[in-house]
């Protein structure tokens, strides 16, 4: 009879242990939420990488060789 004690209380010790282990070992919910420092840092990376959407739009615009003078100007020279 004391060995079948002793049997039980080492199953019931090592259930215990087995239990706190995975308890301290679990992953939290706060490590499946995205941070706000993480996710800056994911667009950061992401719009260094990322080539322009456009690239015509990112030259500058050529405008007419030779503007319309203003209604002011045109009075002077008549």
């Amino acid at each position: 009879m004391n060995s079948l004690v002793l049997v039980g209380i080492a199953g019931l010790a090592t259930g215990l242990l087995t239990l706190v282990v995975a308890v301290l070992l679990r992953p939290t919910a706060s490590h499946r939420q995205l941070t706000v420092a993480e996710l800056r840092g994911r667009l950061a990376k992401e719009a260094a990488v990322a080539p322009p959407a456009n690239a015509a739009d990112d030259e500058p615009q050529v405008g007419p060789a030779v503007a319309e003078p203003l209604p002011e100007q045109r009075r002077r020279a008549e």
